[in-house]
């Protein structure tokens, strides 16, 4: 059952509805995240617009996130690369018996 909870981010509250208590969790922190990233924008280019901000954190997000995607291709092709490798080696102890 959805749970309602209100999110502060760029000092506005936000509704929204949390699927589970471990969507909440990671709600929240991403909030929190969004706004510690807003204040050391704010440090850095005060005489920027919140909207211009609030791009600067969309864009370090979605890098972020390509990035760690790129790794999880990267781990899984690896995994993949090593269960060939123990399949192989495997195969090659059962055949020289």
């Amino acid at each position: 059952m959805d749970q309602k909870i209100t999110l502060n981010i760029a000092n506005q509250a936000f509704p929204v509805k949390a699927a589970n208590p471990e969507m909440e969790r990671f709600m929240r922190i991403a909030a929190e995240d969004i706004n510690k990233m807003l204040a050391r924008y704010d440090e850095k280019y005060p005489d920027k617009s919140m909207t211009d901000k609030l791009l600067f954190v969309v864009l370090t997000q979605a890098v972020s996130r390509l990035q760690a995607q790129k790794k999880l291709n990267d781990v899984s092709a690896e995994n993949e690369k090593l269960l060939s490798e123990l399949s192989a080696y495997l195969k090659d102890i059962e055949n020289n018996r």
